[in-house]
């Protein structure tokens, strides 16, 4: 594969990731807007594909592009430091949409659907501590991404 389109398909993976994360976070709020559990199961279903789909897809091949990238430039992750620094902050990243993002995307769609059906009255049961903690599980990759992406950028160009 030639170097510019590698490159252009690893950077272009990078902004799906990020560009995903927000929408996952935009449905969020919009949910917690509305009062109705139907809007709120179709935006929690949204929110699972985004994770399973945009999110994982593009986390996957950004860091599958980005070690084809680094080794087409010549560079050796055993001897580069900020590379092995961005590998490890890439797997904290798919770490926490394993452990995180997945699981409470799929849980929170499916506590909004069983709600949006009348199976329960009122709020879930662990709906908030969920919420929270895919509110958190978010913002954490938002963080680690921008930390990350630092260690791609900054050291070459200096």
């Amino acid at each position: 594969m030639p170097l510019p389109l590698v490159e252009y398909l690893h950077v272009l993976f990078g902004f799906t990731y990020v560009a995903g994360l927000m929408s996952a976070h935009w449905n969020m709020l919009a949910a917690r807007k509305t009062t109705s559990w139907a809007e709120r199961a179709l935006l929690f279903e949204q929110n699972r594909k985004l994770s399973l789909v945009f999110c994982f897809g593009a986390l996957l091949g950004a860091g599958i592009l980005g070690q084809l990238l680094a080794m087409q430039l010549g560079y050796r992750m055993s001897e580069t430091r900020p590379f092995q620094i961005a590998n490890a902050l890439w797997l904290v990243n798919v770490l926490l949409l394993l452990v995180f993002d997945l699981p409470l995307s799929s849980r929170l769609a499916a506590q909004a659907r069983s709600a949006a059906n009348g199976a329960a009255t009122g709020e879930p049961v662990g709906w908030t501590g969920a919420l929270d903690r895919w509110r958190i599980g978010n913002a954490v990759q938002l963080l680690v991404f921008l930390v990350l992406l630092w260690f791609m950028v900054a050291p070459w160009h200096r």
